[in-house]
């Protein structure tokens, strides 16, 4: 199957992975999770006034309506305000919807339930401590030996910040001597122990506990990078500083955070801290702990996200994480509304911007989004991004037709031709191949495939296009055979595979390629379709009806394609194709 949407440049990943980050995965263990983490209440008698607020909570939570969820929650509370099950709920809510106070509010009861452990009511009291200032507080809450999940990273570092907000420097370090055997995590200590140190002045200190992670700058993560470089600035060794960001800058080209920091460097001779204090140091931690685990739990990415918010302000990383994962909840308005509080000057605010324009096009607001990302576009003339959203804006509204025009401004604007702009070839190539402008579409296919050669993507749709309309049959076989042994997977070009066998009249391999696909993708009324066709062609009639008569319950089924399929139940395949011919 070709598909008319194409390849969107944007990712999060892309926008998070030059952010501050030194973990590596984190292991998220389920039962820890599902017994601490998201306890669920039994349902309550139907007697139970309050029935319909406890149904309603459970819905808006499965919804990922937090806020709604929250509110009920409360209200279930009044009823049953000592229940610890009902609070735990009540917690999670109020985290999930950033309502710290209250959050903090029905945790405190919930660490004289398990008083020899810590989990997330824990976490959440501790930062609410250190948020005061009560640092001792904060030590305390965090001193059991058992946590539970994500705790057992975080508590350690957010305790050992309590103890650098107390001055007790020696102490805090002490305090992530746990984190020395998790080997999943082998930086985190080693980062967190460097950056106390800078912050008490204890340069040496930091300098020898990071430099040995630079010395082999292919594998050092960006954040020891940064930290390390600034540890050799506070010794007076500007010149070692700069070396050692110039030489991870051309082994890693285009990371932003190091360009700035050499930017800064070369026009101020200084560098920013990389946390300012102990709440930054915590938030810190939690940031980059719930951006590990936004895939594998989002709910614990998120918990841990809006209590870094919460305790900085300024951790706009955080708000990034936060919006990324209302976005998957398709929370899409509450998304907006987290990245409208990052500033345009953050180093995060274009990114911002760039996110709320997606939300905009997810949310359907086509004409507000045009207007947002074309005010980028005027606001950066050389950059190509924003237009390159516009252009995928338009072909995922069958806009073909304004998407070229898009990527030929963008196309304007690149003074180079990089591999990397093998994308606008080839969405642009798409967009005049569905405007039948199919010369100038096989030229920038083409073009496409020269800057990223074995592409799967371009392989699928220039040798799907070809072996179509009957031109490079072979060649195109050929083409499409590569890109589903690169994507055995993906059900699009493993149907293309198959729908060029049904066009080459290749029916036995076409129906057992286009069975994979539909097992790929079940829910694609096309592949259902083309299927349809297939069965119907080696005699398996009633397998075709039926196929046809799904794909009309499914996706991607246009006006058009629904009312072939009706035409093809209601007089079979080769009357229907006949009559096209005449």
């Amino acid at each position: 199957m070709k598909s008319g949407i194409g390849v969107s440049v944007r990712t999060f990943g892309a926008i998070v992975g030059t952010a501050c980050a030194i973990l590596a995965a984190v292991p998220v263990h389920s039962s820890a999770d599902q017994t601490s983490e998201d306890t669920v209440l039994a349902a309550p008698s139907e007697t139970d006034a309050f029935y319909g607020a406890y149904m309603g909570a459970k819905h808006a939570e499965i919804v990922a309506d937090f806020s709604r969820a929250a509110d009920l929650l409360d209200q279930v509370l009044e009823n049953r305000p000592d229940d610890p099950l009902l609070q735990r709920r009540g917690m999670l809510a109020n985290l999930h919807a950033g309502r710290i106070e209250r959050a903090v509010d029905l945790a405190r009861p919930q660490i004289a339930v398990y008083p020899s452990e810590v989990d997330i009511a824990a976490i959440t009291l501790a930062a609410a401590a250190m948020k005061r200032g009560d640092w001792e507080r904060a030590v305390s809450i965090l001193e059991p030996e058992r946590r539970i999940a994500l705790a057992r990273f975080s508590a350690p570092v957010i305790a050992a910040w309590a103890e650098r907000g107390r001055d007790a420097t020696d102490a805090a370090i002490e305090r992530l001597a746990p984190l020395r055997a998790e080997k999943e995590l082998p930086d985190l200590h080693d980062f967190h122990a460097g950056v106390i140190f800078l912050d008490a002045g204890r340069n040496e200190e930091a300098d020898a506990i990071l430099s040995p992670h630079v010395e082999n700058l292919e594998s050092a993560t960006i954040g020891i990078v940064r930290a390390a470089a600034r540890a050799k600035l506070a010794l007076g060794e500007k010149d070692a500083a700069e070396e050692l960001l110039t030489s991870y800058n051309a082994l890693h080209e285009g990371v932003s955070l190091i360009e700035q920091d050499l930017s800064e460097l070369d026009e101020t001779g200084k560098l920013t801290p990389l946390i300012d204090g102990p709440l930054a140091g915590a938030a810190d931690a939690l940031v980059n702990l719930g951006l590990q685990v936004r895939h594998q739990a989002p709910l614990i990415g998120l918990r841990y996200a809006r209590l870094a918010v919460y305790l900085d302000q300024k951790n706009d990383l955080g708000r990034m994480i936060v919006a990324a994962i209302l976005e998957s909840f398709s929370r899409n308005d509450e998304a907006i509304a987290e990245l409208r509080e990052i500033p345009a000057d953050s180093h995060y605010g274009w990114d911002a911007r760039m996110e709320i324009g997606d939300n905009l096009m997810q949310l359907k607001r086509d004409d507000e989004a045009i207007e947002h990302f074309e005010e980028m576009a005027d606001e950066r003339p050389d950059d190509i991004e924003a237009l390159e959203q516009l252009g995928f804006l338009m072909r995922a509204r069958d806009r073909f037709a304004e998407g070229t025009e898009y990527y030929d401004r963008a196309l304007d604007r690149v003074k180079t031709v990089e591999p990397r702009h093998w994308t606008l070839f080839y969405n642009r190539g798409i967009t005049l191949e569905r405007t039948d402008r199919w010369e100038e579409a096989e030229e920038d296919l083409k073009k496409a495939l020269e800057l990223n050669p074995d592409e799967p993507f371009v392989l699928n749709y220039l040798g799907y296009t070809w072996v179509d309309k009957g031109i490079h049959v072979e060649e195109g076989m050929d083409m499409i055979r590569k890109a589903v042994d690169q994507r055995r997977n993906n059900g699009f070009i493993v149907d293309s595979l198959g729908w060029a066998y049904y066009r080459l009249g290749q029916y036995d391999e076409a129906v057992v390629q286009l069975e994979r696909a539909m097992q790929l993708r079940p829910e694609n009324g096309v592949i259902a379709d083309h299927l349809g066709d297939a069965y119907w062609r080696v005699g398996r009639r009633t397998e075709a009806r039926y196929q046809w008569t799904h794909a009309l319950d499914l996706e991607d089924v246009d006006d058009d394609l629904r009312e072939a399929i009706e035409s093809k139940l209601k007089s079979g395949l080769d009357a229907v194709e006949s009559a096209a011919k005449e």
